[in-house]
């Protein structure tokens, strides 16, 4: 069977390029964010009991990580695009 291969070009590029922008501006206000719910959570943690603080920095880590992998995902979109 023959292959056929659709690919972008024209309004569907420019429309992935945006997404692919604006999701390297979340990435990046993820990073920040993170910082931030880092030093509140310092604050509370002679409230908490250890093992709640440790799970709360560990899902805002996994957050972070999700960001990033989403981020490094887009890049790799944009390099097949650009192809």
């Amino acid at each position: 069977f023959p292959v056929t291969i659709v690919g972008f070009s024209g309004k569907e590029v420019r429309v992935v390029d945006d997404m692919i922008s604006q999701l390297e501006l979340i990435e990046r206000e993820t990073d920040v964010l993170q910082i931030q719910i880092r030093r509140h959570l310092q604050v509370l943690e002679k409230d908490w009991l250890a093992v709640d603080m440790m799970f709360i920095y560990r899902v805002v880590e996994w957050v972070g990580d999700l960001a990033d992998q989403a981020q490094k995902v887009g890049a790799r979109l944009q390099t097949l695009l650009a192809s």
